[in-house]
C-alpha cells in the first residue's frame, strides 16, 4: 500500500507527527522497532530545566542558538504540539495538569524535587506546593517495587522542610508470587479486589497518622488510572498521588497509548518491530525504505517521510568502531564530534555537557536534513525530536517538549 506519509519512529515525536498528518486525511504508517522513549521516561512533559517562565526560555534561544531544534520551529509549534496532547490525553480520560508557562516541581523516587511542566492529574496533588502547605504526606509503597523506598523518600523530603514519613504496605494475597513489574502492578492496580485490600491499609494508616496525601509508586493503572486514584482516594480519605519509578515507565506507556488510540482514530496505522535498516532515495527525495521483517526485508513507499528514530540514547544515532556516528535508518549526515576523544567533557559533572549528547541530524527551519555543507539531503524528510542536532534533551530538561513541538512542526509541513 502506497502512504502519504510514513513516519520512523514511535516516541512522541513520531507518534505526534502521525497524528497531525492523519487528521489532516493523509494516509499515514508509523514505522518502529520499539515503542521509543515514552517507555522509559517519568511521563511528565519537560519544557526547559531553569527557568521559571519556560515558555519565556523557549522563545528566547532564537537569539543565541539558532540550530536549537525549538529555534528551528518556534514557540508556536510547540504550544501547538502541548495542546494536541494535552487533548489526546484528554480523550484517553488522562488529562495532564500544569502549564508551559510556569515550572512544577514534583518529587523524584529518591525524594528529591525535579522540574517539569505537564504532568499526569495522577501526580498533580504531589506538587511541591501542595506539599509545603504545613500538612504531613504518607509516602508507601510494596517491598515487591523494585528501588522505591518509601522510608528514604520521606527522608529526603524531609530534609528539605516538608512533614513526610514513609511506610511498606503488605502485598495483598494473590495467585502471583514469582516475578512482579511495573506493568503487573498496574493491571493489579485495576482489580477492584486488590484496591479494596490496599486502600483498607491506606485509610488506617491516614486515620492513625492525619496524613493529608499520599503518594504511591506510580504504577496505579495502565488504562484506568484517574479511576483507581479516584477510588484509592475515597477509601484512604486523603488525596492520592503517584511518584514516578524507574523503567518501564506506566504513566511514559499512558502516554503512548493516548497518542497511538489518538492516531488510530484519525485513520493511521502504527507498526511496532519494524527496524528500518535503509532508505532508497533518487533525485534529492527519499522514494522507499526498507525495514526488516520475518527471514526478508519489507519495502515501503511514501510521498512524504518524518524521522523520528530518537538520538545517541534512544538509538537513533549508533557508534561505529571507527569513532563515526551513524544514524540507522536512512544513513543520513551526523552532526557530531570530530572524534572520540571529544565525546565527553573531563569532568562528569561539567557545566558544558557531554558534546556527544548534542549530536544529531542538522536540519533547516523546515527541518529537512543537512548534510555537512548545509545542503538538503531529502525534500520530502522532515527530522524531528532528539534524531536533531544542537540540543543535549536530558541535560536541558526538555526531552519532551522538542519531541512534541518538532513532532507537531513536522505534521504540519
Amino acid at each position: 500500500m502506497n502512504y502519504d506519509t510514513i513516519v520512523i519512529g514511535a516516541g512522541l515525536a513520531g507518534l505526534m507527527a502521525g497524528l497531525v498528518r492523519a487528521e489532516r486525511g493523509e494516509r499515514v504508517l508509523v514505522l518502529a522497532k520499539g515503542h521509543g522513549a515514552t517507555h522509559w521516561s517519568s511521563g511528565c512533559v519537560d519544557v526547559i530545566d531553569g527557568a521559571d517562565d519556560p515558555m519565556a526560555a523557549v522563545a528566547g534561544l532564537a537569539e543565541g542558538r539558532p540550530d536549537h531544534p525549538y529555534a528551528l520551529v518556534g514557540a508556536s509549534a510547540l504550544e501547538g504540539g502541548l495542546a494536541r496532547l494535552r487533548a489526546a490525553c484528554e480523550a484517553a480520560g488522562y488529562p495532564l495538569a500544569g502549564s508551559p508557562g510556569r515550572t512544577l516541581q514534583l518529587p523524584t523516587a529518591v525524594g528529591a524535587l525535579r522540574p517539569t511542566s505537564l504532568v499526569p492529574a495522577t501526580m498533580a496533588a504531589g506538587e511541591s506546593r501542595q506539599l509545603g502547605d504545613g500538612r504531613p504526606t504518607l509516602i508507601a509503597g510494596l517491598r515487591e517495587v523494585r528501588d522505591f523506598f518509601p522510608p528514604l523518600i520521606a527522608a529526603n523530603l524531609r530534609a528539605q522542610g516538608y512533614a513526610a514519613e514513609g511506610v511498606y504496605l503488605e502485598l495483598p494475597p494473590g495467585g502471583r508470587r514469582r516475578e512482579f513489574g511495573p506493568m503487573i502492578f498496574a493491571r493489579l492496580f485495576e482489580q477492584p479486589a486488590f484496591r479494596e485490600q490496599i486502600g483498607a491499609q491506606l485509610a488506617a494508616l491516614v486515620k492513625r497518622g492525619g496524613y493529608a496525601r499520599v503518594g504511591l509508586p506510580s504504577i496505579l493503572g495502565l488504562h484506568r488510572s484517574t479511576e483507581v486514584v479516584r477510588d484509592l482516594q475515597a477509601r484512604s480519605g486523603a488525596l492520592v498521588f503517584e511518584i514516578p519509578t524507574l523503567p518501564t515507565s506506566v504513566p511514559g506507556a499512558r502516554l503512548f497509548h493516548a497518542l497511538q488510540d489518538a492516531l488510530v482514530r484519525a485513520g493511521g496505522r502504527v507498526q511496532i518491530g519494524s527496524w528500518v535498516l535503509r532508505g532508497e532515495g533518487s533525485g534529492g527525495e527519499l522514494a522507499a525504505v526498507y525495514s526488516e521483517a520475518a527471514a526478508r526485508e519489507q519495502r515501503h513507499t511514501a510521498r512524504r517521510w518524518v524521522l523520528a528514530t530518537g538520538g545517541i540514547v534512544g538509538g537513533g544515532l549508533r557508534a561505529e568502531p571507527t569513532g563515526e556516528l551513524r544514524e540507522t535508518a536512512l544513513g543520513l549526515p551526523v552532526r557530531a564530534p570530530s572524534g572520540r576523544g571529544e565525546w565527553f567533557a573531563q569532568r562528569f559533572l561539567d557545566e558544558g555537557g557531554h558534546q556527544i549528547f548534542k549530536s544529531g541530524v542538522a536540519a533547516d527551519e523546515r527541518l529537512r536534513p543537512l548534510d555537512a555543507g548545509g545542503r538538503v539531503v531529502y525534500e520530502n524528510v522532515a527530522v524531528a525530536g532528539s534524531a536533531l542536532a544542537g540540543f543535549d534533551p536530558i541535560r536541558e530538561g526538555c526531552l519532551e517538549g522538542v519531541a512534541v513541538a518538532t513532532g507537531f512542526a513536522a505534521g504540519q509541513l
